[in-house]
């Protein structure tokens, strides 16, 4: 389910950034890295409007993703990006279990030394079942003022098995899904995130996550919910394309948050 690199892929200082390195430990004394992009101090004249905890796809790591969001810090808003264990700089190999542990890490740290203020999460892919669970098991200690879920799914034993199933050759082992993969760090119960404001963003035509695993999470969140299916939109690409249209709509939906 992981691909992670220890590669550097882009330094931010060539989007015009600045960006504070931060090393924090999971439960398991793991360290973990992250990028703090602070919007006062790249763009003083604003001020900050609130804080985005991003919890990243599979494949490279925080030094490739943050690029997703990295237009957020002009709009006014501070970026967290972590990097899970074996990505990166950050110790250990990836799992569900030490993925979620160094995710709620993470929410606690960002709370504790840089924002008491609600946090917004975010997770995009892989990372989105991390990031509802963490909001499920930490709402009660952490204030949220958001979360989206962009790209993702809900269970790891159901993306497995569709995997499986796109060919011919791997058909017969789509059982194999539920004998190899855990949900027990999955986010089971969705539900529970209310009263957060959830929304959900899922491109038709993406062929990594296939649009009917953001309609399953949609229908499984209770209110308040929204969903953005977006037309022609693939894995992850919503704010680069599409004239960038997603960007003013996601600033005016977290406005009337």
């Amino acid at each position: 389910m992981y691909y992670p690199s220890r590669d550097l892929f882009l330094e931010p200082e060539k989007m015009g950034l600045q960006y504070e390195n931060i090393f924090f430990e999971n439960q398991d004394r793991q360290k973990l890295h992250a990028w703090w992009f602070d919007a006062q101090i790249n763009f003083p004249k604003r001020p900050a409007k609130g804080t985005i905890v991003f919890f990243h796809g599979n494949a490279q790591n925080l030094t490739a993703h943050f690029a997703m969001l990295a237009w957020v810090v002009e709009k006014g808003y501070n970026l967290f990006v972590f990097d899970y264990p074996g990505y990166g700089l950050s110790e250990g190999s990836p799992d569900p279990y030490h993925c979620l542990i160094s995710g709620t890490a993470a929410l606690a740290w960002v709370h504790s030394h840089k924002d008491k203020g609600p946090l917004i999460v975010y997770g995009h892919s892989v990372g989105g079942p991390t990031a509802l669970r963490a909001v499920i098991d930490k709402k009660s200690e952490i204030p949220i003022r958001a979360v989206i879920a962009d790209s993702t799914f809900i269970s790891f034993q159901a993306m497995g098995r569709n995997k499986l199933s796109l060919h011919w050759l791997t058909w017969l082992f789509q059982p194999l899904a539920y004998l190899l993969l855990s949900d027990s760090d999955a986010a089971k119960d969705v539900a529970q995130i209310s009263p957060i404001p959830t929304l959900v963003i899922h491109g038709q035509i993406d062929s990594v996550v296939e649009p009917e695993f953001g309609n399953d999470l949609f229908m499984k969140l209770r209110a308040p919910k929204e969903i953005w299916k977006v037309p022609q939109g693939q894995h992850g690409d919503v704010y680069w394309s599409h004239h960038q249209i997603y960007r003013n709509k996601l600033m005016e939906w977290l406005d009337r948050t």
